[in-house]
């Protein structure tokens, strides 16, 4: 019988993501993983859409001043 229910388990180190994939494997559950980003999509939108754009400066930080013009 299958299930519509949705499991999301949260490890805390590779040694207990890799214990919760060897055990669903065990018993032959199928599960997919994927990889949360910390980010607000809203905000990895505007980054991608400036690195994108032409029109920007960018700054070496190990010489702010001569990246700007200012040296």
């Amino acid at each position: 019988m299958k299930s519509n229910n949705i499991l999301i388990a949260h490890p805390s180190s590779a040694n207990e993501l890799g214990v919760i994939k060897a055990f669903f494997n065990a018993l032959n559950i199928k599960f997919e993983e994927t990889v949360e980003s910390p980010y607000d999509k809203n905000f990895v939108n505007k980054i991608q859409k400036v690195r994108k754009s032409k029109n920007r400066t960018e700054i070496d930080p190990k010489n702010v001043w001569e990246s700007i013009g200012l040296h």
